[in-house]
């Protein structure tokens, strides 16, 4: 009998859970997550604290799924949901990413980041998921471009912590001029790396 309860409870809500997601990156992204708790936050977007527990969990794992749908929508308005950039489109990447618009997004990744380094085992995914996956992303890109394989995870991380960086330094400053130059000109010093690879051998 209770087991049929559960299983109802399930699928009458199973269809809420992307509408709720929306919502709460939708919060997130206005409020931020400084001192962010669950109880208040179901109250903000109109749902009990046990519906929010039902369907992420815990906080840790609802700010985590927040992001990558974040991040999702940053690749999507990008149009690099299927296909992620070469290194030679590395400039149209960060235009396209970095617009006014979206902005928001960078400022609420890093506040979460913060909360990940200070309890790094109760955020475990949401590090694997932007270092881990982000570096493996990277890895696959630069390995396909012709890197030896021994520099492969050396500029993959390069890449990874330059982009990162100037993101942070773009929402901390506004000083979009120089940090558009800075990546410009980061661009210019992997293309000039790139030479330096071995060319690969014609059939």
């Amino acid at each position: 009998m209770n087991t049929e309860r559960a299983d109802g409870r399930s699928l009458r809500y199973q269809h809420r859970r992307p509408e709720l997601l929306d919502n709460v990156a939708d919060y997130a992204l206005a409020h931020g997550v400084s001192g962010l708790s669950m109880r208040p936050l179901a109250n903000a977007i109109g749902v009990s604290h046990g519906t929010l527990l039902h369907h992420f969990g815990s906080k840790e794992n609802l700010l985590t799924e927040v992001i990558e749908l974040l991040r999702q929508r940053l690749a999507d308005a990008a149009a690099l949901a299927g296909s992620p950039p070469g290194l030679a489109n590395l400039t149209c990447w960060w235009r396209s990413t970095t617009t006014a618009d979206k902005l928001a997004f960078y400022r609420l990744l890093f506040e979460v980041h913060a909360l990940a380094v200070r309890e790094p085992e109760r955020y475990a995914r949401f590090l694997h998921q932007v270092v881990h996956d982000s570096l493996t992303l990277m890895e696959t890109i630069v390995a396909a471009e012709g890197c030896p394989a021994e520099q492969v995870p050396l500029v993959a991380s390069m890449v990874v912590a330059q982009a990162r960086g100037l993101q942070l330094d773009l929402t901390a400053t506004g000083d979009r001029e120089r940090v558009d130059r800075s990546f410009a000109l980061f661009v210019d010093m992997i293309t000039q790396l790139k030479q330096s690879w071995p060319r690969p051998q014609q059939p």
